[in-house]
């Protein structure tokens, strides 16, 4: 029984393949796996494909990039892919939590100052009003963090949130410990098979804070592309770190799932 708490499987490299992917990892095993929303065409596309699967759960959010596109100068977007389509976020922050009694989260969201640095003022704005729509619904969050992990912290920290996943944590040990002694989870990708920082994460939080994802089509065991599928596969290095046979691996992970989510695992 395994569990992965952040795929996008509303992802370009599974267009036509979703429901096969849905079947693959109850075939392996993965029991559940959240799928996650990003901006308004991706939610809605997640509600519908979870409607279908049993074992796929939805939680819709703004990612921060997306969060600022209506601000971003798009002839001076310096990435070699589009810059995000704008829309008006709090239009869909209202969808979000016109839907929230559907969700078993809300996220992903956070955010973001590695690909943004212009706009964080905004950032924090979407993420506080998505932090309100999750505790007035009473769910948990799924956070991106990256190159904005304390800041992050600290406005959960601030607005009294309880119930929170840093997925794919890229901060330092230091700081992850705090987190984890503030009772938040912390969800590791099965690039953990070969990524120091994520292998340190392991054998050093506490195994009642560590959760598991996939953040597919990324962070996979090997340079393809990744899925809930491969779950098993971070988790059979997870307890080798932790000197544990793979059964009791997962069901201390399942049971982190089932306290964070307040859903079964299976």
């Amino acid at each position: 029984m395994f569990v992965d708490v952040h795929a996008h499987l509303i992802h370009p490299s599974f267009a036509g393949e979703e429901d096969a992917v849905a079947v693959r990892a109850k075939q392996a095993g993965v029991t559940r796996v959240i799928v996650n929303g990003l901006e308004p065409r991706s939610n809605r596309a997640v509600l519908e494909l979870c409607r279908r699967h049993e074992n796929l759960l939805p939680a819709l959010g703004i990612y921060p990039v997306d969060a600022v596109a209506h601000l971003i100068d798009r002839a001076a977007w310096p990435h070699p892919w589009p810059p995000p389509e704008p829309f008006d976020p709090d239009q869909e922050i209202d969808f979000i939590a016109s839907v929230a009694s559907e969700l078993v989260a809300i996220g992903e969201c956070g955010l973001d100052a590695y690909w943004v640095t212009d706009h964080m003022p905004e950032q924090e704005r979407v993420l506080r009003r998505l932090v309100e729509v999750a505790l007035a619904a009473d769910k948990p969050l799924i956070l991106h963090t990256r190159k904005a992990e304390e800041r992050t912290f600290a406005i959960l920290q601030e607005m009294g949130v309880t119930r929170a996943d840093f997925h794919c944590f890229g901060g330092k040990l230091k700081l992850a410990l705090q987190i984890a002694e503030a009772g938040y989870y912390l969800s590791i990708p099965p690039v953990v098979v070969r990524a120091e920082s994520f292998q340190k994460m392991v054998q050093k939080l506490p195994l009642e804070r560590l959760l598991t994802e996939t953040d597919c089509p990324y962070m996979g065991p090997d340079r393809e592309r990744n899925e809930p599928a491969k779950v098993p596969l971070g988790v059979a290095r997870m307890a080798e770190l932790r000197h544990l046979d793979v059964d009791t691996m997962a069901a201390h992970l399942a049971a982190n799932f089932e306290a964070l989510f307040r859903v079964p695992a299976a």
